[in-house]
């Protein structure tokens, strides 16, 4: 071999260390997708011919040369991995960071993605709680959740009433234990279908979010962003019979984001990050005419310590502490103060080995989570007369006074986690590697209703009672001056036949005397339900040709619902044309949702009972339980895990500097819970919990995303359809008897059921139609699906940045869906009875929904910032993001609904970086 050739040979090896190194530097960083090819080539020594002075090539000194072509391509949210996961790194983060910045906020951008329709609602402008989303078809509560690995679940709600935030026997709860915002994130990763078997306990999909690491140098940063009602545009939409005298009050609020953060490095081998982000909102509404604040805060805080303890070791300690807090009162109701707090904190103990045969990562982790409401325990309608006249600012004939009472939810976990992943093994057909683990779980879920929550009704007027000492539920008249000294300014007695004499007493009156005679007690009650979990998972990843599959078992038990749940996962990728350029992918998988721990909290909740007083010589007497109970209590036993079965096909181009993909996903929900009927041995009223629900789900979707030097575009429209069958419904509500009057065919609680209203195609009268009033429960308008239904959905985004300037925009259409509008009016049921012989019928009115069909729409929303560099390391940011842009409507304010719609609005902010 010649001098050359040697020397030749050198730089080959020095390419492929580089080339090597840089691959994993690439991935480590997911700044570069770096592809290798390798090449052996005759290696040409150079030797000049004495007689021309020209090189020729001495063929008998050939050497084997590897030539290394590196081909960069710049990455995507889309996987280049079988998974079916998208991941936003930290530039993604910080330009779509719209509106409050909360983590649900930033979902949207990706195929499928849906979100409840409470997230346009005019309430959003001064809320600061993030609206649910359904990924995968699925609840939100069905998805999991993961903050650096650890689970960020609430098991104490399905995120249930998010608008309606006073509930009877409930608390307003969400998916998530705690809101975190994008402030304090490196990286989230979105798997919608091929998630690994590392991840259970979920039927939707899995949001991975990585919280930010310490800097090599010291830094710290200061910001602040605000909205107001001068930053919002409102627009009124009036119903068809608005009399046009009433006026819609626009309430005023202000809202702050303010955080503040510092890194700094501890000696050469560790470093310690801290992060406080806060989230304020105060929105002045009327009650009762009077203007009254209404206040939120929701606070991050955050402290990481990352320690190198040697070459092969490192070791990260992470604590979040992010409560969640709302004072909140009932616009028409007096004294109906309440507060609900919410939110979680937890440790985390991470630590990562890497040695000669695997990559070994050990978690432990506490995580307490708490979502409680302190209100009155007492509800009042009185009778709309003077001393409790406050109904009158709304036109009602009844004054509502109070609330449903203090209830505490809280969980607790436990967990330790082990993942291992063993070093790749080569063969003479290619190359497998192997990774498995498992985690344990101790988790504690408590629901106590402090007292009886009492709701007063059957108010009886009567000037003459004597209260004998029932103050609360019981009021005297009260008079301005006593009748004898009213008789002697007249200088004879009262005569209130005659209108001068009863126009006097009646000014006279401050307060008219009246009582309750009947009321609705829910019982004070408590539960706790101790679980242990655990799980294992195993896959096995094979490289053969242009072939990668996944082959992956997850298995499941926790001695709550006593069941062994054993899912199979399988994910294969095949390179057509061996180039990475075109890449089909496929999927089979089942997954597994979390125990069922949320049910047994509702088996604590006590169906409600009536008492009565009847009042003697007008004095009330002392109340009395009614033997029968007003609703039912639910009962969960035998119940099985609900599952989802997924396949999925998909398929990746490398297309104009970015990557195509076209997707099908497709979810079968096998034995969901359903409620059924009956009655114990008791005759209470029992529903009973099933497994034979279940639905199906299908979405297309074609998505383009790309990364380039400045700027990132990203672009989805997806098409997706739901199905739930007829047995998870629960069907009808009312019987008739031989004289056709209906009555309930169960114990229902009469806030549960709505009527819905329909236009049919008449089968008496082809090609008419007719209309039908349907009485259902909610739980069955519920599973109409109202939400995340949209069949089409679209989005464009884009970012860029120039020079100083840096600006994004983010576009959404949401196509039509079917819908149930609530009407604000109520239809009767004239039921029959069997309380006595003879006795009439009697009338319940029900809220009316009718069936329609709610409009497409665009939003388009955008930000521009611009740095100026004050000094050396020293930066001041100054910021705009504005949503809905183009004031464009929503049709949150339905066709037969008079109300106020939320169109474009803005924030302003200001950022110092050190």
């Amino acid at each position: 071999m010649t001098k050359h050739s040697h020397k030749i040979n050198t730089i080959s090896t020095m390419l492929i260390v580089f080339a090597s190194t840089l691959s994993t530097a690439v991935s480590a960083e997911n700044d570069v997708q770096t592809l290798v090819k390798s090449k052996v080539q005759p290696a040409l020594s150079s030797k000049k011919d004495a007689a021309t002075g020209k090189q020729k090539n001495s063929a008998p000194e050939q050497a084997a040369m590897e030539v290394i072509e590196v081909v960069g391509r710049r990455p995507t949210p889309i996987s280049s991995q079988s998974t079916g996961s998208y991941t936003l790194n930290q530039q993604l983060i910080e330009d779509y960071q719209f509106g409050n910045g909360n983590l649900n906020d930033i979902l949207g951008l990706l195929p499928g993605v849906q979100y409840s329709e409470e997230s346009y609602s005019a309430e959003q402008a001064s809320n600061i709680r993030p609206a649910e989303v359904s990924l995968s078809g699925s609840d939100g509560y069905q998805s999991g959740y993961f903050i650096n690995g650890m689970n960020n679940n609430s098991r104490l709600s399905t995120g249930n009433a998010s608008l309606d935030k006073n509930l009877l026997q409930d608390v307003s709860g969400h998916s998530q234990a705690s809101f975190i915002n994008l402030q304090l994130l490196e990286e989230v990763e979105v798997y919608d279908s091929n998630v690994p078997a590392k991840y259970g306990q979920f039927s939707g999909g899995v949001v991975s979010v990585t919280t930010k690491q310490a800097t090599d140098a010291p830094s710290w940063s200061l910001s602040y962003r605000q909205t107001s009602d001068s930053f919002v545009t409102y627009n009124q939409f009036y119903a068809p019979d608005f009399s046009g005298e009433e006026t819609i009050y626009q309430p005023s609020f202000s809202k702050q984001d303010m955080s503040a953060s510092f890194s700094t490095p501890i000696g050469e081998n560790a470093g310690l990050l801290g992060q406080l982000q806060m989230l304020k909102s105060s929105e002045t509404k009327l009650q009762l005419g009077v203007l009254k604040p209404q206040k939120q805060a929701n606070y991050n805080g955050l402290i990481k310590y990352h320690h190198d303890i040697s070459a092969n070791d490192e070791l990260e300690i992470t604590a979040i502490y992010a409560p969640y807090q709302g004072q909140y009162f009932d616009t028409y109701a007096l004294n109906s103060n309440f507060d609900i707090d919410g939110g979680s904190q937890s440790i985390l103990l991470d630590w990562n080995n890497s040695n000669p045969w695997a990559d070994i990562e050990t978690s432990l982790s506490w995580h307490q989570s708490l979502n409680s409401k302190t209100a009155p325990s007492y509800w009042f309608n009185w009778v709309n007369l003077k001393g409790k006249d406050w109904g009158s600012y709304d036109g009602s004939q009844a004054s509502a006074e109070g609330g449903y009472g203090s209830i505490d939810k809280t969980q607790q976990n436990i967990t330790l986690k082990q993942d291992y992943l063993l070093n790749e093994q080569s063969f003479s057909w290619g190359e497998t590697q192997t990774s498995f683990g498992g985690e344990i779980k101790q988790q504690t879920t408590e629901f106590d209703r402090l007292v009886d929550a009492v709701l007063y009704n059957g108010a009886v007027v009567n000037p003459n009672v004597d209260c004998a000492g029932y103050t609360l539920d019981c009021v005297e008249t009260v008079l301005a001056k006593p009748i004898s000294e009213l008789e002697q300014d007249l200088g004879r007695p009262l005569d209130l036949t005659n209108l001068d004499d009863l126009l006097l007493y009646q000014n006279n009156v401050l307060q008219t005397g009246q009582y309750f005679q009947s009321r609705q007690v829910s019982p004070k009650a408590s539960t706790k339900v101790d679980l242990w979990a655990a799980a294992l998972y195993a896959e096995q990843t094979f490289n053969w040709k242009s072939l990668n599959a996944t082959l992956g078992l997850r298995y499941d038990y926790n001695d709550f619902i006593q069941q062994h749940n054993i899912a199979p996962r399988f994910r294969a990728a095949y390179d057509i044309f061996d180039s990475g350029n075109s890449v089909l992918v496929l999927g089979v998988n089942r997954y597994y949702e979390a125990d069922l721990s949320h049910h047994k909290l509702n088996e604590a909740v006590q169906p409600s009972y009536k008492e009565v007083r009847r009042a003697y010589q007008n004095q009330p007497q002392q109340w009395q339980r009614e033997v029968s109970s007003n609703g039912y209590r639910t009962v969960y036993q035998d119940t099985k895990t609900p599952f989802s079965d997924e396949l999925t096909l998909a398929f990746r181009q490398s297309l104009f500097g970015g990557t195509l993909e076209a997707k099908w996903l497709a979810r079968r929900s096998q034995d969901q819970i359903n409620r059924v009927k009956g009655v114990n041995s008791q005759g209470e009223a029992i529903l009973f919990a099933e497994n034979s629900g279940s639905s199906k789900y299908q979405r297309y979707s074609l998505s383009w995303m790309a990364s380039f030097a400045s700027q990132h575009v990203e672009f989805n429209i997806s098409h997706v359809k739901n199905e739930t069958d007829k047995a998870s419904f629960d069907g009808e509500t009312t019987v008739s008897d031989a004289q056709r009057n209906e009555k309930l065919n169960f114990n229902y609680d009469e806030s549960e059921l709505v009527y819905l209203q329909q236009i049919v195609p008449d089968p008496d009268k082809p090609g008419q139609t007719k209309v039908i009033n349907d009485l259902i429960t909610q739980h069955d308008l519920d599973l109409a699906k109202q939400d995340y239904n949209r069949p089409f959905i679209a989005n464009l985004s884009w970012g860029g940045g120039w020079g100083n300037w840096r600006l994004s925009a983010y576009a959404r259409y949401s196509s039509k869906q079917d819908v149930a509008f609530a009407t604000g009016k109520y239809l009767s049921l004239r039921q029959s009875t069997s309380i006595c012989e003879g006795c009439v019928t009697s009338r319940t009115e029900y809220p009316l929904y009718i069936k329609g069909e709610q409009p497409a729409f665009w939003l388009l929303s955008g930000s521009i910032k611009y740095d100026l560099e004050i000094a050396k390391n020293h930066r001041i940011t100054f910021s705009f993001d504005g949503e809905n842009l183009t004031n464009s409507r929503t049709y949150q304010v339905n066709p037969y609904a008079t109300g106020t719609e939320l169109g474009r609005r803005f924030w302003l902010g200001v950022a110092y970086q050190h």
